[in-house]
């Protein structure tokens, strides 16, 4: 059988491609989470909540350094993409198994609550599915569309067993289930696509050489996930679910929007990986163009979220929730800065600088830690959110400093444009957020932002530098 195709489109086609179905899914998976949230209530929710926080750890180790490390080797050498997916997966399956296993002695040796305990046995075996994940494979050949469409299909199995089979607050242990299924189906569609009736024996030698490669990514996104997750496993334990549920209600809004930033960097990991060996100026290019799109395409969603807030969580989750609205309001601005200090992670794989990836993460979670537990005593959800956003700065600043010591200086006036065009944005939706309903509000904000991004020239920059960039992958 042959490996797909390799990339055909330009960073921007390939969002579009990708993006177009992945965010689809997301937003079919935020709908979903909205309807969770509602049928659930706050207390069942945060329950749920916990459990997500607590199994990240064990997820992240599974999918982001195989996953990074995969797609930059796939991009190097697309004939090799069938080994090394073989190789990766069957080495995660040995790490799911631990983790499976890890989470079941936490289950039973550390959580007390009897609910609790079951939704983390039930959700430790989305680890399986996982495992299984290959959507890295098509990103590595810039075949995103397929990976895309696989997300859209976990997605919607996801909602349609949400609107089935869950209907109150007893129906939470339903949820993980749900969610296997959904993904369990992408998974074999990939998997499908990818190997047909013939699996290459997978090499123990080169799944633990991946291992290794993968090392200070996973490290470092398991320090990213303190920086995520810490809060709320420690607002479980210094206050309620209610709290719980309300302040991950908010946050599963700012992971659509982190979800749509990460889809902006993944297409631009080729391009860099091929620029690394050209210099400093080459890939200073292509992250200025990664800078253009990501700011085009989140700037506006975070000030527009900042400006809704309130009225934006009560039509999502339900009047209750909008009383997390200044938490809400501080955790966009931290996913914002994210979106803007993440264009420096592909540089680091590029490059084989993660290494100095983990040492910042390392310093920033440190950072997060200490602050939220001075704040989150005294200021709950606000001070959670204040210090994820002080860690996200951290990573900002640091970054930029060894990218600048490493000769790589992105045009950072490619943020003017969408920075502008945000802010007569936000400017004319402020007088209208209680006037006005959300659901006419944020198309009426997206118009605004699109006229004045493109009567000033951002999407005709987009546009051109999209066909020279494709031009120049002509061979």
């Amino acid at each position: 059988m042959t490996v797909p195709g390799t990339r055909t489109l330009s960073p921007l086609g390939n969002f579009a491609a990708l993006g177009a179905s992945e965010v689809a899914a997301r937003f079919i998976g935020f709908y979903a989470t909205a309807l969770l949230a509602r049928k659930l209530g706050v207390d069942a929710f945060g329950v749920l909540g916990f459990a997500t926080a607590l199994m990240s750890y064990f997820g992240i180790a599974l999918t982001v350094g195989f996953g990074d490390i995969g797609a930059r080797e796939v991009a190097r050498d697309p004939s090799a993409a069938r080994r090394l997916a073989a190789d990766a997966t069957g080495i995660r399956l040995l790490i799911a198994v631990a983790g499976i296993a890890s989470i079941a002695f936490i289950s039973f040796a550390v959580i007390s609550s009897a609910i609790h305990r079951t939704v983390l046995l039930v959700g430790m075996m989305v680890l399986v599915s996982l495992a299984l994940d290959t959507s890295w494979v098509y990103r590595g050949l810039s075949r995103n569309r397929t990976a895309g469409l696989a997300l859209l299909l976990a997605q919607s199995a996801y909602l349609a067993g949400v609107i089935v089979l869950v209907s109150s607050p007893k129906d939470v242990v339903r949820v993980p289930l749900i969610q296997f299924a959904g993904d369990m189906l992408a998974a074999f569609m990939l998997l499908g696509l990818l190997f047909g009736r013939t699996i290459p024996r997978p090499s123990l030698i080169g799944g633990m050489a991946l291992l290794r490669q993968s090392g200070f990514i996973t490290v470092s996104r398991l320090l990213r996930a303190l920086i995520v997750t810490f809060d709320i496993l420690l607002l479980a334990l210094l206050a309620s679910n209610s709290d719980v549920g309300l302040y991950t209600a908010a946050y599963r809004v700012c992971l659509l929007v982190t979800t749509i930033a990460m889809a902006t960097h993944v297409v631009f990991l080729p391009g860099l990986v091929e620029s690394a060996a050209a210099g400093p100026e080459r890939v200073t290019t292509v992250m200025s163009r990664s800078l253009s799109l990501t700011s085009a395409v989140i700037i506006p969603l975070v000030v527009g979220g900042i400006v809704l807030a309130e009225p934006l969580l009560a039509f999502l989750f339900g009047a209750e929730y909008g009383a997390a609205a200044v938490a809400f309001q501080l955790l966009l601005a931290s996913i914002g800065v994210l979106a803007i200090h993440g264009i420096a992670h592909n540089v680091f794989v590029a490059m084989h600088q993660t290494g100095r990836e983990a040492v910042i993460f390392g310093a920033a979670a440190i950072v997060n830690i200490g602050l939220n537990v001075i704040l989150i005593p005294r200021y709950g959800l606000i001070g959670a959110a204040f210090a994820t956003l002080a860690a996200e700065t951290f990573i900002l600043i640091a970054n930029a400093v060894v990218l600048i010591r490493s000769g790589l200086k992105p045009a950072l006036s490619r943020m003017v444009l969408p920075l502008a065009a945000s802010a007569v944005m936000g400017v004319a939706l402020f007088p209208l957020a209680g006037r006005l309903p959300v659901w006419a509000l944020v198309p009426l904000g997206g118009l605004v932002y699109l006229v004045v991004f493109g009567a000033t020239g951002g999407i005709r920059r987009e546009l051109e530098e999209s066909r020279i960039g494709m031009l120049a992958r002509r061979p």
